[in-house]
C-alpha cells in the first residue's frame, strides 16, 4: 500500500557574500568599532541563523529571542550582543517587530537556496560539463566562421566605395536648354544666336564630327574664336568643318 504522507522536501540555502561585503561603509564603521571584528562575526552567525526563515529570528512562535538567548545561541558574549544589536538597529541592519521578532533587513539580498531535487540535478550537469564546452566551442567556431565572412564581405564592400570615390562615373551629355545657351552666351557677350546653335546640333544629334558632344559650353567656345577669327592654328586642332553654321558661308 502507498504511503499517503507527502514526502517532505529538503532544501538547502546559503548566504551570498558580495565582493565588497567587508567595504560597505555600514561594515566598515562597525569594524573600526572597539569589539567591532566581534560584531561583525555576531551579524554574520544571524544571518546564517534567520536564512531558512526569511530574514525573522525568534526562539518559538511564543517566545521571542532576548539578549542572553542570542548570547547562548551564537556563543557570543552577552555584552557584545547587547551592544552590537543596538548598532545594528541604528544602521538599519536589523529591526525589532512589533512581536519582539528580529528581522534582518539585508538578508533578502543575500539569500539563496535549491531544493534537494535540484541540487542533484545540478550535479547531474556538472558531470556532463565536458560535452558542454565541446558544444560551447563548436558554436564558437561557427560564430568565429560567420564572423570571418562577414569582415571578408565588409572589406570588400569598403574596397569597392574606394574605388567609386577614386574614380566617380562621369557625368552622361545632356544637350542644353535654349535658356541656357542664352544665358551662357549672354554672359561671354559673344553674340552667338542661342536658336541657331540649338538647331543646328540637334540636326546633328549632337555630334562633332563623329563624336558624341560632352561639353555644349565647349562647341559655343569654339563657335566664339571661329567668329573673332583666332581660332588656335595646330595640326592636332580638331575639324569642326562639317559644325560652322550655315551663316560662316561654309
Amino acid at each position: 500500500m502507498a504511503d499517503s504522507k507527502k514526502v517532505k522536501t529538503k532544501k538547502y540555502y546559503w548566504i551570498k557574500l558580495q565582493k565588497d561585503f567587508f567595504k560597505q561603509h555600514s561594515i566598515k564603521v562597525i569594524e573600526a568599532m572597539p569589539n567591532g571584528k566581534d560584531y561583525i562575526l555576531f551579524y554574520l552567525k544571524l544571518l546564517v541563523e534567520s536564512v531558512s526563515h526569511n530574514g525573522n529570528l525568534r526562539f518559538s512562535d511564543t517566545i521571542p529571542y532576548d539578549a542572553g538567548m542570542l548570547a547562548a545561541v551564537t556563543n557570543t558574549n552577552i555584552d557584545v550582543v547587547r551592544s552590537a544589536t543596538k548598532v545594528f538597529t541604528e544602521l538599519k541592519m536589523m529591526e525589532v517587530l512589533d512581536d519582539q521578532t528580529i528581522y534582518m533587513t539585508e538578508l533578502k539580498k543575500m539569500v539563496g537556496c535549491e531544493t534537494e531535487w535540484a541540487k542533484e540535478k545540478r550535479m547531474q550537469r556538472s558531470q556532463s560539463q565536458p560535452e558542454l564546452v565541446d558544444n560551447v566551442r563548436t558554436m564558437s567556431g561557427q560564430k568565429k566562421t560567420m564572423s570571418d565572412k562577414s569582415i571578408e564581405i565588409r572589406d570588400k564592400s569598403i574596397d569597392t566605395l574606394k574605388r567609386v570615390e577614386k574614380n566617380p562615373a562621369k557625368p552622361s551629355f545632356s544637350p542644353p536648354s535654349i535658356e541656357e545657351v542664352k544665358s551662357y552666351c549672354s554672359e561671354r557677350k559673344n553674340g552667338i544666336d542661342a536658336e541657331r546653335f540649338i538647331d543646328f546640333y540637334a540636326s546633328k544629334g549632337w555630334l562633332i564630327g563623329k563624336s558624341k558632344m560632352k561639353d555644349w559650353k565647349a562647341a559655343i567656345r569654339t563657335w566664339e574664336r571661329r567668329d573673332k577669327g583666332n581660332a588656335p592654328k595646330q595640326s592636332n586642332f580638331p575639324d569642326y568643318s562639317n559644325d560652322l553654321p550655315d551663316f560662316l558661308g561654309r
